[in-house]
């Protein structure tokens, strides 16, 4: 769990992707209709749609595993990334293999900066 010798390890600036689920069935009724949700672009790429704004998932947030000259701010769909960089449990399992204990993670586009996107709201 997360040490080295008598240290624990904890990542303080992560980046994650938001799963695709991520709003759904989590809001109101009345804002269900309005929340962020992925949908598929003309060409095949995927990013998430909210009030009328397009937010990719920029592939260089999701290039854990993959080898440096794969690494590239071109847009990634889900199917594209590890899953951990989505999915918490398998978060928690890479975050073990690794030897972290604890991980600080930042959003990704669809919040903004600090949160901005949503704080416009």
């Amino acid at each position: 769990m997360g040490s080295v010798g008598s240290y624990k390890v904890v990542s303080v600036d992560d980046h994650l992707i938001e799963p695709p689920d991520l709003f759904e069935g989590r809001l109101p009724t009345k804002l269900q209709g309005g929340a962020p949700k992925v949908v598929e672009l003309d060409g095949g790429r995927q990013a998430w749609e909210y009030e009328g704004g397009m937010y990719p998932n920029v592939g260089l947030n999701a290039v854990v595993g993959r080898p440096k000259d794969e690494w590239s701010m071109d847009p990634a769909n889900f199917d594209e990334m590890r899953k951990g960089c989505w999915d918490i449990d398998a978060r928690v399992v890479d975050m073990d293999a690794a030897g972290i204990a604890a991980s600080l993670c930042f959003p990704s586009l669809i919040a903004g900066f600090a949160g901005g996107v949503f704080s416009r709201s």
